[in-house]
């Protein structure tokens, strides 16, 4: 007992002196322990600030992305290749079922439509003398009140970010600043944009609203921002339904006629709720106070042989007539082809005139059935990490007929881009671990030969191989726990100063940002010193063992 008490009184006495700084008699180890634990010191710093930019730039670049498209997006399984949206019934999907969801963030509908913006001024003339205006092909992503803008807020240089409503049509729009730049277009400059439909193109004049810049060029290039009810009208999705008293009597009679804009244009119209038919006019008697309805919708055969069905959603609308005063009971006019002597008082109410009789007709409609038809709907998750889970949810409450799809499905090139980042941090890991081990191994191989006489004294009394080994191998972990703990200071302080101060800066169109981003995944950085330390504490047993080749009469001698 006294013997084992003797030998553990020797190795803690042997590592104290090994830790000792300056009181060594040769100081061969000196510079090699320095520069061992020096190279720990930069390798982990190296290892670090690789995850943290490759992290940092992934992180960044997909939020850019995902800015753009959400995470996932439910369509139509009718969508061509192009970028023209083929219209989705939004009450199909239970979009308050996924909303429940914890990973879902926020829900929202979209549509896109192409288009041409012309710039507001010319610069060249041709040889006529005419002026030529810069034109510029994008496409129009449509959102409406339920767009999440934090991302647009974060990127917005110029203006405000349009805010959409349902229920009235906006002619604001945001475009970025290569477009802007491009188009010479300032905050609140109106300019000519047109849209490509079959029977021609169809000419809209927007303001601008807001300018953004998100340094992904060819999205800058390509997207702007609209009122998705603006699309929902040029591609005529959904019907409008009005009612209107002619001005002029028609063969003596005042006559109630429907107008219906949208869908297919083969439509039907039920009048006070009668079966739907196909008679566009009514003939109206205004003696008394009244409330006209017309539902209408389009129709369309499966078949040749199939009878027409209702296509779109159908829309209603309500007109009230009122009676001013009524003198006769007499609704027909005096002459075939008289005036009702209309005065519009507004958009919704008109007074008429039938000899002495007089009348007020209010319109009330419920917007169309446009509000409920869009190009696709958005899931916007809270973690890009849980996006197959995500896209199970949606999956779940959507049926055959629509796809489902990621946004790494609809940017394949650019996430195996960022995928293969991670294989540059790996081998520079690979790397660094390398050197480490070669440094430490270096080191401990030169501290047992500056010890080779204290080991065989310890030989000669008593101390076994492995007791001596540990000394040595404990020693070794204290130098690359010193060089770990050196290496996160120095790469810690580096991405702090990087993130506060925007040090190094990078060219924005090449890189997609401005700035080299650093981000601190917590848990990869501990498991990534953690393996470092054992690995290269492992890597120590190797050289250990030259102590086992060491006698004590040769050790003694030793000098």
């Amino acid at each position: 007992m006294q013997n084992r008490q003797k030998e553990l009184n020797t190795e803690l006495y042997i590592a104290k002196r090994m830790l000792e700084k300056g009181e060594e008699t040769k100081a061969v180890s000196k510079p090699i322990v320095f520069l061992a634990i020096a190279g720990i010191t930069l390798g982990v710093a190296v290892m670090i600030l690789s995850i943290s930019i490759a992290s940092g730039f992934q992180n960044e670049v997909r939020e850019k992305i995902i800015g753009f498209g959400s995470h996932v997006q439910i369509s139509s399984s009718y969508n061509n290749v192009s970028f023209e949206s083929s219209p989705l019934l939004i009450d199909e999907i239970n979009r308050d079922e996924i909303r429940k969801d914890k990973r879902v963030k926020s829900v929202q509908v979209y549509a896109y439509k192409p288009a041409i913006m012309q710039a507001k001024e010319s610069h060249e003339q041709t040889s006529e003398g005419e002026a030529i205006r810069d034109i510029q092909g994008v496409v129009f992503k449509g959102i409406s009140e339920d767009f999440n803008t934090t991302f647009f807020k974060k990127h917005l240089k110029e203006g405000v970010i349009p805010i959409f409503n349902q229920n009235k049509i906006s002619d604001s729009i945001l475009v970025s600043r290569y477009i802007a730049e491009k188009l010479r277009l300032s905050i609140d400059d109106k300019v000519s944009t047109f849209f490509v439909k079959q029977e021609g193109p169809k000419q809209r004049n927007l303001i601008v609203a807001g300018i953004y810049e998100t340094g992904l060029e060819d999205f800058d290039k390509q997207f702007c921002f609209i009122d998705i009810n603006q699309i929902r009208k040029l591609n005529e999705w959904g019907i409008e339904t009005y009612l209107q008293v002619q001005e002029n009597c028609d063969h003596g009679y005042v006559i109630l006629e429907a107008k219906v804009f949208g869908g297919n244009q083969n439509y039907r119209y039920s009048w006070n709720n009668e079966p739907f038919g196909v008679e566009v006019k009514k003939i109206l008697c205004p003696i008394k106070d009244t409330v006209i309805q017309l539902v209408a919708t389009d129709f369309e055969s499966n078949g040749y042989l199939d009878p027409e069905e209702p296509k779109s959603i159908a829309d209603t609308a309500w007109l009230t007539i009122k009676m001013d005063g009524a003198n006769e009971k007499e609704c027909n006019c005096d002459e075939l082809n008289t005036s009702l002597q209309p005065n519009y008082i507004n958009d919704s109410v008109t007074k008429f005139k039938i000899g002495t009789n007089s009348f007020t007709t209010q319109l009330r409609t419920s917007g169309g059935s446009g509000v409920k038809y869009s190009g696709g709907i958005e899931v916007l998750l809270n973690k890009f990490e849980e996006l197959n889970e995500g896209e199970e949810v949606v999956q779940k409450y959507v049926g055959p007929q629509y796809n489902v799809t990621t946004i790494i499905d609809q940017n394949e090139e650019i996430f195996n881009w960022l995928e293969m980042l991670d294989m540059n941090v790996y081998i520079i890991i690979g790397l660094m671990i390398l050197v480490a081990i070669i440094n430490m191994t270096s080191a401990l191989m030169v501290l047992i030969l500056e010890k080779t006489q204290m080991i065989g004294i310890l030989k000669a009394l008593g101390a076994t191989n492995w007791n001596i080994r540990k000394v040595f191998i404990y020693n070794g972990a204290y130098l690359i726990f010193r060089g770990l703990l050196y290496g996160n200071l120095l790469a810690i302080s580096v991405i702090l100063l990087q993130n506060y101060f925007h040090i190094i800066t990078l060219p924005q169109e090449n890189y997609y940002v401005s700035v080299v981003p650093m981000d601190f995944p917590f848990l990869v950085l501990f498991l990534v010193n953690l393996g470092a330390f054992i690995v290269c504490y492992l890597a120590l047993v190797l050289p250990s063992y030259i102590v086992t080749k060491i006698t004590p009469v040769k050790a003694i001698k030793f000098d």
